[in-house]
């Protein structure tokens, strides 16, 4: 992609300070109209993007509600125009949680968010895209999404997932020979955000695992620049943090790697486990 000045970006998730807003900002400073959803701290980007000379479009939206993406969808085609570029960030975390005490509940409603809403957005959007000159698919995974954890079953098998469907999707474009749509994974490692705070589940590992995200991860500026270079540079795979170094382990230690991370993680005082 030449440039994303004037293109028209949704993003999903960018209420708060996290990634998605930080995408906003990054995108906005650029010269992209923005769209924006999330369910809750929407007023605070939606504040931010007004110091920019852009088009801006904000909805409060459950994401894991195919209703109400639709309906976002539909209002954002007739009141803000075409998307050029859709980045799927939306995303929560349950927890450290065994798996023997993981309800249905949990696991339907982190897949609803984290596996369906990517799927629906893209989806409904994916007619529009296909038929802009220059258009990009930015869905957000994780290193969760390379390397399986202890007590983070549900959010792995949900960033797995929307690994092997953005992969999927990126190949079929390319066999088919449409290059004007980019199909990008984002693996992001370890990111200075809320998210462990804003899990459903929390113990003593929880603080602990907080504060060392905010010493060692990027952040989430940093983590929005290296994405919007990655699109503009058309890379595949886009790695934020030590995301490239758990790529690495597990293709050199595929069966084995957990020993490494639990060698990681005792070297930084972590456990991730059921209080």
């Amino acid at each position: 992609m030449k440039t994303v000045k004037n293109k028209r970006v949704l993003i999903t998730g960018a209420g708060g300070d996290g990634i998605g807003n930080a995408l906003a900002h990054a995108f906005a400073k650029r010269g992209a109209h923005i769209a924006i959803c999330d369910i809750k701290n929407l007023e605070k980007t939606i504040n931010e993007l007004d110091e920019y000379d852009i088009e801006s479009y904000a909805e409060k939206v459950d994401v894991g509600n195919k209703k109400e993406i639709t309906r976002f969808l539909e209002n954002v085609a007739q009141y803000f125009g075409p998307i050029d570029i859709l980045i799927n960030n939306a995303g929560i975390a349950l927890g450290g949680l065994a798996f023997e005490n993981v309800s249905q509940a949990d696991f339907e409603r982190i897949t609803n968010i984290n596996y369906w809403g990517v799927i629906h957005t893209t989806q409904i959007l994916f007619p529009t895209l296909i038929k802009r000159p220059e258009a990009a698919i930015v869905n957000i995974s994780s290193s969760q999404g390379i390397v399986g954890v202890s007590n983070l079953v549900p959010y792995c098998t949900t960033k797995f997932a929307v690994r092997g469907f953005t992969d999927a999707l990126r190949v079929e474009m390319q066999m088919r020979n449409i290059h004007h749509l980019t199909v990008h994974t984002v693996h992001p490692g370890a990111v200075a955000t809320n998210i462990t705070l804003n899990a459903d589940y929390k113990g003593s590992h929880t603080e602990p695992f907080h504060e060392m995200l905010q010493k060692k991860g990027a952040s989430p500026n940093q983590a929005a620049e290296i994405i919007l270079k990655g699109v503009l540079k058309n890379k595949s795979r886009i790695f934020i943090s030590d995301g490239r170094a758990q790529d690495i382990i597990a293709r050199l230690f595929p069966s084995s790697y957990y020993k490494v991370i639990r060698w990681l993680m005792k070297r930084r005082n972590l456990h991730i486990s059921e209080d």
